[in-house]
């Protein structure tokens, strides 16, 4: 027998008395059926409710199959047996705030398909985010804005949010948004001359207590638009930490809000530009270096740094092969422990056959050719021990 189902016709009531018709487990996690519950289950797209049975937290609730709900509750609560009256309560912040989302999206879908003929392929009402996928190859600030200003105008006009019930036989009557995706009864939700959809999830009684619709950001997924957005209270607290950041950053740049991104985008090219500038210097640097180190007539090179930059290790060792150096062995201790061992490409001895040995010693991971391996240390100790050992080995091996 499936679970009586109270929330599809009033999503308001969040306190009740229950009484368990079965108890047992949902996924290896304790769990009880109630005869009839005003608990949403997770489905289409929508979280389930949270609350409690009694003193016990209700942390998941699910419908199997054979529509039963199942009340997961905490594993440290009091077990519930067959028979046992309860008194329950919905966590209505969490359910308020779910209805405010669903509601919001078959406005915001409805408000996509008659502004841009897009439709909506999916749609997912996450703990923090939302998200609908919509059958569109791009978009930008301003038919966001367009679509914004239709889907909160529903909102603030605030209309019925109406429910009907339906079969299969006389669904045709409802020109619906979608097809629906069940058989049997089918629950319609409608918003007077806006939208009509097949829907079992909780909704506002009137369009104007979703509050306010925004688009945060979007994405391409497979070649559809995947759009971030949030309704209500979601929205508020959102906008509340976006203009705290905003105003914030103008504020320590003695800038107007608006003048923020161009300040951004110059600060941005300044850096690039002087990135530009410092690579070049520590390129001449590094090659200045490796002559000095190399002499004339050249010589082998072998120098640790306390500390030195990964990349910068890598680039002095191939400077000093450049420079005539026949053999090179340098390595660093910080920020990031490494190890860089190459030989004159005219060399010989086979760089690779070190690499056992090196690994070893400096508990780490690498790799190369025969002619030039790198290896990451696990700490500094490490990285210097295998530096030492290499440094005999490639000196004995290449000579100079």
């Amino acid at each position: 027998m499936s679970t009586e189902r109270l929330d599809y016709d009033d999503a308001y009531t969040v306190r009740f008395d229950g009484r368990v018709a079965a108890a047992g487990q949902h996924k290896g996690r304790p769990a009880v059926e109630l005869e009839r519950t005003y608990f949403y289950p997770e489905s289409g797209g929508q979280e389930a409710d949270r609350g409690r049975l009694g003193e016990a937290p209700v942390v998941d609730v699910q419908v199997d199959e054979s529509e039963r709900v199942w009340h997961v509750l905490d594993p440290s609560a009091p077990p519930l047996g067959p028979g046992a009256a309860v008194s329950a309560q919905v966590d209505w912040p969490r359910r308020f705030d779910h209805m405010q989302q669903h509601t919001g999206q078959h406005i915001l879908s409805a408000a996509f398909e008659r502004v841009l003929s897009a439709p909506t392929l999916s749609s997912r009402l996450g703990e923090e985010r939302n998200t609908i996928d919509l059958g569109l190859a791009a978009i930008d600030w301003r038919a966001v804005e367009r679509v914004e200003e239709a889907a909160n105008g529903v909102v603030w006009e605030d209309r019925p949010v109406e429910r009907h019930w339906t079969d299969p036989a006389n669904v045709h009557k409802f020109a619906l948004r979608k097809p629906p995706q069940v058989l049997g009864r089918i629950r319609i939700v409608e918003i007077p001359d806006w939208d009509l959809s097949a829907c079992g999830g909780t909704h506002t009684r009137r369009t104007g207590e979703v509050g306010v619709i925004k688009i945060i950001r979007w994405e391409t997924v497979r070649g559809n638009l995947r759009l971030e957005f949030l309704c209500g209270g979601r929205a508020l607290r959102d906008h509340a930490w976006r203009t705290e950041a905003l105003t914030e950053a103008a504020r320590r740049r003695t800038l107007k809000d608006r003048e923020l991104i161009a300040h951004l985008e110059k600060a941005a090219a300044e850096r690039d530009e002087m990135r530009r500038r410092l690579d070049a210097l520590v390129e001449r640097a590094l090659i200045a270096e490796a002559r000095e180190r190399v002499g004339a007539p050249p010589r082998g090179v072998a120098d640790y740094a306390a500390e030195r930059a990964r990349d910068e290790v890598r680039r002095f060792a191939l400077k000093c092969l450049e420079a005539g150096a026949p053999w090179v062995v340098v390595g660093a201790g910080a920020p990031e422990p490494v190890i860089v061992a190459g030989r004159a490409k005219s060399g010989s001895g086979d760089l690779k056959s070190l690499l056992p040995g090196l690994l070893e010693r400096a508990r780490g991971k690498g790799g190369g050719s025969p002619d030039l391996i790198q290896v990451a240390a696990g700490d500094a100790a490490a990285a210097e021990s295998a530096w030492t050992w290499a440094r005999d080995e490639v000196a004995a091996r290449c000579g100079g």
